[in-house]
């Protein structure tokens, strides 16, 4: 693809871009999806013919993040759009497609994507996605922030509306974070946890003091 033409493409996906964010603002979230699609189905085109060679490394690199930037944007206006048609069951086939695996997406739309699926409580999604792109991505991502931010999403979105918060500070210790990292997060579900221990010793008991009354009127009723 020569140089006028790589340009070329790039303004018109700076427009389209332009125009989803327009779409979404205006509510009209069905011409928004379609013009998302197209422009990423076009950014897909365009990525197919950089790996073959079409352009050169130099034109390569200089778009490369700039695209990448892009591409995103464009993403995250469409999971928004499908959210608010309710259409939240079409996310994650289509972002899994796109990226070639959720493992490959950012930390970012990981996020929103997790954020989708806890909103309508589908929990079981969550946890796997999340764990299928820790796995992947964990101990080779460099942002420790991003790492931060999902584990954080998890606690609140995921392990605490499941009745998990008594695990919250087993699951730290389990990730990628740093010990510092770790005790901040603890900090702040400090209360949540301990509300959630207390619970849980309080059932106990109760489990315990009706187990001790049936015993004892089992040993009356046989005298």
């Amino acid at each position: 693809m020569a140089q006028t033409e790589i340009a070329k493409s790039e303004s018109n996906i700076f427009t389209s871009k332009k125009s989803a964010s327009v779409l979404l603002i205006a509510r009209d979230f069905e011409k928004c999806l379609e013009v998302c699609k197209e422009v990423l189905r076009l950014r897909r085109l365009g990525n197919l013919e950089d790996k073959n060679g079409s352009t050169t490394e130099n034109e390569n690199l200089s778009l490369k993040l700039s695209q990448y930037e892009e591409t995103e944007h464009l993403i995250v206006i469409l999971i928004q759009a499908f959210a608010e048609l309710e259409r939240w069951e079409e996310v994650l086939p289509y972002i899994t497609d796109y990226y070639q695996g959720i493992e490959n997406v950012s930390a970012y739309v990981l996020k929103l994507c997790l954020l989708l699926h806890a909103r309508v409580r589908e929990y079981s999604i969550c946890s796997a996605i999340y764990n299928i792109w820790m796995r992947a991505n964990a101990q080779s991502w460099s942002d420790q922030e991003d790492i931060s931010m999902l584990v954080d999403v998890y606690i609140k979105h995921v392990l605490i509306p499941t009745g998990k918060a008594s695990e919250v500070e087993g699951f730290l210790r389990s990730t990628q974070l740093d010990e510092a990292s770790q005790q901040k997060l603890l900090s702040a579900y400090e209360e949540v946890i301990q509300k959630s221990r207390a619970l849980g010793s309080s059932v106990e008991d109760e489990e315990k003091e009706k187990k001790k009354v049936s015993q004892h009127n089992s040993q009356a009723f046989l005298g």
